[in-house]
């Protein structure tokens, strides 16, 4: 598999929190239980099964016995599991599991990646979808990834908070058990999101806004539906479009 780049993000956002984005580097992170509750109203944005740590569509049989009191070694609880009278509860459907005390702050990016660079010019297509999703709101590419991140670090330090940052992996939501999930891991029908995330735990977390500096030196508003962009540095070439396909 290829070494991917992140040559940029993209942050859709609201007009009305535009210049404050800009100017102030105004940031607003939501929390997992917010993303929980949201999909009611958006399905795009917000997702039931986020921050969940077992996931499985279909396929999961429930069964239920007398519960083992008492075993010596690990050899004899499992003989006892075998030789248990397990009952049929029922089968799952859309199975979950996490844990409630767990919450965290999250903000979200688009990322715009590449492979490593070899003297060829790239293309990096936009889903069309992800464009239309947020028809509307404006759309900011922050082209210094780096300089960003350190500012939102800098911002969560004074805050006396911790931070985790990277790309979210996508898994199959089918009658395959997905396990040891984190707010890394979605469910594949977002992959077209192709999601950046930063995320800070906090078993209390509520709805945050900070401000992380001054964005203007490292940012441009851009208009996907209607402009291409180039990206030309020592480590890539790489053209930037909406795919009017997807």
């Amino acid at each position: 598999m290829a070494e991917i780049n992140i040559v940029a993000f993209i942050k859709a956002v609201e007009n009305k929190y535009f210049d404050d984005f800009i100017k102030k580097g105004q940031v607003c992170f939501n929390t997992v239980k917010w993303f929980r509750e949201y999909e009611k109203s958006n399905q795009n944005v917000g997702d039931s099964y986020e921050g969940v740590e077992i996931a499985c569509a279909s396929g999961m049989t429930i069964s239920f016995a007398d519960p083992i009191l008492t075993y010596s070694s690990e050899e004899e609880l499992n003989n006892q599991m075998a030789k248990k009278d397990w009952k049929v509860l029922g089968i799952a459907q859309d199975f979950k599991l996490f844990d409630s005390t767990y919450d965290a702050n999250i903000f979200s990016l688009y990322a715009i990646t590449s492979s490593i660079y070899d003297g060829s010019i790239e293309e990096h297509l936009i889903p069309k979808k992800f464009i239309e999703e947020f028809s509307n709101h404006r759309f900011i590419l922050i082209v210094n990834p780096r300089i960003f991140l350190a500012k939102m670090k800098n911002a969560l330090r004074q805050q006396y908070r911790s931070m985790k940052y990277g790309m979210v992996k996508y898994y199959k939501f089918d009658e395959q058990l997905q396990s040891n999930l984190t707010c890394f891991d979605k469910k594949d029908k977002f992959a077209y999101q192709n999601e950046f995330r930063i995320v800070s735990a906090d078993c209390n977390a509520e709805r945050k806004i900070w401000n992380i500096g001054s964005l203007q030196k490292i940012c441009y508003e851009m208009q996907p539906r209607s402009q291409m962009f180039k990206i030309t540095n020592d480590k890539v070439e790489l053209i930037i479009r909406m795919n009017e396909k997807q």
